[in-house]
């Protein structure tokens, strides 16, 4: 590829292919109004990231549903229309936090959206399904499916196997808004989309006509795709130096489709228009009336490729994929060298003790010295992680900190923390401390070290000079280039910056203590910890408001350092508590001394009062202090650039630290907003380390799942971003990403796709990245590096750059021989100026092994032995009797990696079986004949399923449908339907909130009956229970389970109105209501005005935000509870003042 070819591309940046479109945008921009034309629209458009998380969120539901938490009812259910953090409060328990579960969501969605803003895959159509190119789309998605599952399968590489499965959704949707699958009269999916052994049906060949002409080039077209015509997609053609090497241009034949739209160039080649179904705007997609079939095929096929990938590789790989479990990670690397003879002892004792005080799901272990790094120990069972701890010795030289760091970094799952003892200095800091806290950063793991001895150690030895050699080698370890940049040379100062950016702690201790750190570790493995302040580096007095909204269980100060006073200050209660009184502290209800030190004090609340509280502190040297709180409210935030140019506008997420003086969108997605009712987000912070605000940027849109906010030029200096508004209650939220952002003047693009970031075990591989420099002229030294050591060199080692000035770099990979398929390998590449130590970024990518040879043959599966319920298939009866089955499974090509039955059954008894044997595999399986549908499944190496179906019928007398037809204020009307069963029904028991009231007498299939007599505005809790004749004995059967609310005669009146805030132009209100008030209006109008004028809105939320006001002016507002037959309740009133403009100078 030529370097001029680069340029280009980066000239071009945004342009690409048009489809779905990657993201919502701001219909009101300028710069998106000429292309969408928002006016036109018919309906809401659906974008990739949207239909990504809506498949998801369908394939989680149903996962949960089959698999209900240990221990529930057996009438567990999960409303249709649960959120993403709905469904995981639901499953895990509401104090638990979905935040990891919505980061892999994200990453998936992310890498989706991704593919409509890398050069090396926008244009292509093999990935964007154009220009008749269906077979091409086919055949990409097949070879990435066996990478996306042996990542899974073989080295349990969850992050890379995010970003593949989110590159393959993106086509996989793509296809049904691209092709004419829909115009040909299908209603279902295409199930052998992208999966191995699968064609997608005959295709156009190039001579068939498969359009007719549109009435216009523009525009809305209907009817136009020939009725019988073979499978096709729209030629898109547009002017595009770089994509004119991609794209194909339309034939002249006059009978072939185009994309269409306004910016499609094919459009006006006959036969003129467009077929497209992206949006639902008619000037963007000429098929916009098929926007929303096309979207809801694309969930359904998201939804079915997840049920695929599920089977493949089993229920435990599952949750792991989207971090689905309800304990963290325990993380630990620990220095063995030498001069931790003393120290070992301890750290042994600290660790059991651990272990023996948290639940962790997984436990990691790498030990360190020179020139060993590991060997890691990754585990779920605590007794095999503690023996590999209480086998650990001391001995060895330098302490190569960083390479362990990596290692742990290539296991710790996202938002896990790593705590690293040592006392030394990193010998490898200025090889690689910019790297590792790169990838810390990007999978937001925080890192904390318990440092001990390290004032005692000489000065710094030649080791430690700013620079290092092009290549240097330690440890067996090749790193190219290495950089110094911002690493400082104090030894000390290196852990507290890698503490500070990825918001974990140094922990300075003369000898390592186990009362004082096994506190602080245990909170590691928590999931549901939110940040409230963090400050770095302050000396003197700080005064700082303390805000505790009431989704907050608990909250803890962490004060570490020396300091000469700290007080903190319930303001509500007027209580004051000094932090530096262990003694008084443990005589006060709530409160908790978790630690408390000369250097580091941690004092929890575990029941504080929701409001303002005030922290104080004082110091005449260095200290730092931090608020941490256990919430299910928090957020997460990613930097964006709107890429308004044709033909494809999307937010463009930044890769890497983001650049300073530059507007970004801010991407929030909130968590947990819903549950904790928040009503308003007033603004967000740009705020330094020491907590000086540097940006503000003031919110007055509406709350949602996900939002984009312009932001202010970004300031040079590291910052933290603040999240500030309010719950309904009217107490104030605050969160804070513990990430530190340290905007830079440098990019480091990854400008390589799988195919490049891939080889075969003997075989070598090259991938390009772009350096680009925004600041001054310079030289920039180039450190390549990954976990596996694949990455044999860079080239060139060093690159000079003038301001705005780009080139490209390739890293050299080889694999070695004998290298198990499916391992992956991250990869850290970064770039820094000799010049200014703000010239510096880093690009994280994956490299994946593939197969020697490819396979997609899936294992044979014979059942040997049929099973039999005739006679027991029937509710009530069904679990009297147990049923037997036998199969036969076999890969005699990649071999078997994986057997295992669904259900589970009664008995699973798998002999001769041992990961990738290609010999016969025989498994035997038990179930009762209330289960009639099973499967027995085997995986291959290469992720290919093979499946033996059990399948006897539907089970007789089983009830389905249970629903409710109508409800009254003291009545609720019931309907549920009954297969045929060969047992005659007695009765039903109809169970209500758990009390079982009455017998309905029904024999038909179909059965009504009214619940009368109930408590008005109430939930409605109904178990069915089917009961059978079984000879003259009653046999209860199944039952189901239904909710309802009855209504109320007189819609009550909301009440405890608040006011939340006020603007200029806004006044936010919010109130409480009846459990059965479901719908409100709000009627506004300015107190000199009359009532008969006010402006009257609805809405479904008990806040309601009032916009469009004028300023210093003062209003009434008038808020009703409306029930279903639209009666109005007494009103509730509000009195508000917005906001005057302040004097101005």
């Amino acid at each position: 590829m030529e370097f001029t070819f680069l340029l280009l591309v980066l000239a071009c940046l945004s342009k690409g292919t048009e489809a779905f479109l990657a993201t919502p945008l701001n219909t009101t921009d300028p710069d998106v109004i000429s292309i969408l034309c928002p006016e036109q629209a018919t309906g809401e458009t659906k974008d990739h990231e949207w239909i990504t998380r809506e498949g998801i969120r369908k394939s989680i539901r149903r996962f949960f549903m089959l698999n209900p938490p240990p221990g529930s009812a057996p009438d567990f259910f999960l409303p249709e229309d649960a959120t993403l953090s709905e469904l995981y409060h639901a499953y895990y328990g509401k104090n638990s936090s979905p935040t990891r579960f919505i980061k892999a969501v994200n990453s998936i969605a992310s890498a989706n959206v991704k593919t409509d803003s890398s050069a090396q895959t926008r244009y292509d159509p093999a990935i964007q399904g154009d220009g008749e190119h269906l077979d091409g789309l086919q055949a990409t998605l097949i070879a990435r499916y066996p990478q996306i599952l042996t990542s899974i399968l073989r080295d349990e590489a969850y992050s890379a196997a995010r970003g593949l499965l989110g590159t393959s959704l993106h086509s996989l949707q793509k296809f049904y808004s691209h092709s004419t699958w829909i115009e040909q009269g299908n209603s279902n999916i295409l199930e052998g989309l992208g999966i191995p052994g699968n064609n997608i049906g005959i295709t156009a060949n190039p001579s068939e006509d498969v359009c007719n002409a549109c009435p216009s080039s523009q525009g809305e077209c209907q009817g136009n795709v020939i009725v019988g015509a073979s499978l096709s997609s729209g030629y898109y053609n547009y002017n595009d130096t770089i994509g004119g090497g991609f794209l194909i241009p339309k034939p002249t034949t006059g009978g072939k489709c185009s994309h269409g739209g306004v910016l499609d160039d094919s459009a006006d080649v006959e036969a003129i228009g467009g077929i497209n179904k992206d949006t639902a705007y008619p000037c963007f997609s000429p098929h916009h009336h098929l926007h929303e079939q096309a979207a809801e095929l694309a969930v359904q096929a998201t939804e079915h490729y997840l049920q695929v990938l599920l089977d493949a590789v089993g229920d435990e790989k599952y949750r792991r994929l989207f971090d689905l479990y309800l304990g963290s990670a325990l993380s630990i690397c620990i220095d063995v060298t030498g001069s931790m003879q003393d120290d070992i002892d301890a750290v042994k004792a600290q660790v059991a003790e651990i272990v023996n005080n948290t639940v962790a799901e997984l436990y990691i272990l790498v030990p360190y010295n020179s020139p060993v790094v590991g060997p890691m120990t990754k585990t779920s069972d605590p007794k095999v992680f503690l023996d590999a701890v209480n086998a650990l010795y001391a001995s060895g030289g330098d302490e190569n900190f960083c390479q362990a760091l990596q290692l742990a970094l290539s296991a710790t799952p996202d938002y896990g923390d790593i705590f690293c003892f040592t006392d030394d200095r990193a010998q490898d800091a200025a090889e690689l401390m910019e790297s590792v806290t790169a990838l810390a950063q990007q999978q937001h793991n925080k890192v904390t070290i318990i440092l001990s001895d390290i004032y005692k150690k000489g000065p710094q030895d030649e080791r430690d000079s700013p620079l290092f050699s092009t290549q240097t080698t330690s440890g067996g370890k090749t790193s190219f280039s290495s950089i110094n940049g911002r690493i400082s040379s104090d030894p000390v100062q290196q852990y507290q910056d890698l503490a500070d950016a990825t918001g974990g702690l140094l922990i300075s201790t003369d000898k390592f203590d186990v009362a004082d750190i096994v506190s602080i570790i245990d909170g590691g493995v928590e999931t549901s910890t939110v940040t409230i302040i963090s400050l770095t580096g302050i000396i003197g007095n700080h005064n700082n408001q303390v805000l505790i909204d009431d989704s907050i269980i608990n909250f803890e100060v962490r004060i570490s350092g020396s300091v000469t006073s700290a007080a903190i200050t319930d303001v509500t209660a007027g209580t004051d508590y000094d932090l530096l009184d262990p003694a008084a502290l443990d005589t006060m209800n709530d409160v908790e001394v978790v630690s408390h030190t000369d250097t580091f004090k941690a004092i929890k609340w575990t029941a504080p009062n929701y409001g303002d509280w005030e922290l104080v502190t004082d110091s005449s040297g260095n200290y730092s202090v931090s608020v941490i709180a256990t919430s299910t409210l928090d957020f997460l935030g990613d930097f964006a650039i709107l890429d308004p140019s044709p033909p494809h506008p999307h937010y463009r997420q930044t890769e890497g630290r983001p650049l300073m003086d530059t507007v970004y969108y801010l991407e929030i997605t909130m968590i947990g907003h819903l549950e904790s009712n928040v009503v308003n987000i007033k603004q967000v912070e740009f705020i330094d380390k020491v907590g000086t605000s540097l940006r503000l940027i003031e919110y007055h849109e509406d709350v949602t799942d996900q939002l984009y906010i312009r932001t202010q030029p970004l300031p040079e200096d590291p910052f933290y971003i603040r999240l500030l508004g309010h719950v309904a209650s009217g107490n104030a939220f605050c969160r804070l990403m513990s990430v530190l952002m340290m905007p830079v003047q440098t990019t480091v693009d990854v400008w390589a796709n799988s195919d490049d970031l891939s080889a075969r075990p003997g075989e070598s591989a090259t991938a390009m990245f772009l350096v680009t420099n925004f600041g001054l002229e310079s030289e920039f030294s180039i450190a390549g590096t990954d976990d596996m050591n694949f990455l044999t060199s860079m080239d060139p080692p060093s690159i000079y750059l003038s301001t705005n000035d780009s080139l490209p770099v390739t890293a050299y990979f080889t694999v070695p021989s004998g290298t198990l398929h499916g391992t992956v390998s991250t990869v850290i590449i970064t770039a820094q100026s000799l010049k200014q130590t703000q010239s510096v970024n880093s690009a994280i990518a994956h490299f994946v092994v593939l197969p020697e040879e490819t396979d997609f043959v899936k294992p044979m599966c014979v059942l040997t032995k049929s099973p039999d319920c005739i006679g027991y298939n029937y509710n009530g009866i069904c679990a009297t009797h147990n049923w037997t089955t036998e199969a036969n499974l076999q890969d005699e090509a990649s071999g078997l990696y994986s057997v295992y039955a669904k259900p589970e059954g009664n008995s699973v008894n798998i002999d001769h079986f041992t990961p990738g044997t290609n010999e016969l595999v025989i498994v035997e399986y038990g179930a009762d004949c209330c289960t009639l549908q099973a499967d027995i499944i085997g995986v291959d190496g290469q992720g290919n399923v093979g499946k033996c179906n059990i399948d006897m019928g539907i089970l007789g007398g089983l009830i389905y449908d249970f629903k409710v037809d109508s409800v009254g204020e003291s009545w609720v009307v019931l309907h549920w339907n009954i297969t045929p069963s060969a047992y005659d029904i007695l009765y039903f028991n109809l169970e209500i909130n758990d009390i079982a009231l009455h017998k309905v007498t029904c024999h038909d299939l179909y059965c009504l009956d009214i619940a009368t007599y109930l408590e008005p505005c109430a939930v409605q809790n109904f178990n069915l229970i089917p009961v059978f004749d079984n000879n003259g004995y009653e046999a209860p059967g199944f039952g189901v389970f239904t909710q309802a609310i009855t209504s109320e005669a007189e819609p009550s009146a909301p009440y405890n109105g608040t006011e939340i805030d006020a603007t200029e132009t806004t006044i936010t209100i919010a109130w409480e209501a009846s459990l059965c008030s479901s719908l409100f209006q709000v009627c506004y109008y300015e107190v000199i005005d009359e009532p008969s004028n006010a402006i009257c809105e609805q809405t479904t939320q008990t806040s309601f935000v009032i916009r469009g006001l004028s300023i210093c002016k003062a209003y009434f507002a008038d808020v009703v509870s409306i029930n279903p037959s639209g009666t109005s309740s007494p009103d509730l009133k509000f009195y508000g003042v917005t906001l005057c403009p302040g004097p101005t100078e």
